[in-house]
């Protein structure tokens, strides 16, 4: 489960990083699509760090 939860933390932080890349470089309405990504990957990024850290969290 300790790859899953580094995965989660990596692909947050990618998305983030798309997210604000994409804001800036694509047109409307895709720049749309990259705002929306950036609350996402930070909840999914933040959930990978608190499963790391607490692996037994939800049960």
């Amino acid at each position: 489960m300790t790859v899953l939860y580094i995965a989660m933390v990596l692909a947050g932080l990618s998305g983030i990083g798309f997210g604000f890349w994409g804001q800036g470089s694509f047109k409307s309405p895709y720049d749309t699509f990259a705002a929306l990504c950036l609350p996402i990957s930070l909840v999914i990024g933040l959930l990978g760090v608190l499963l790391l850290c607490v692996p037994n969290f939800f049960s």
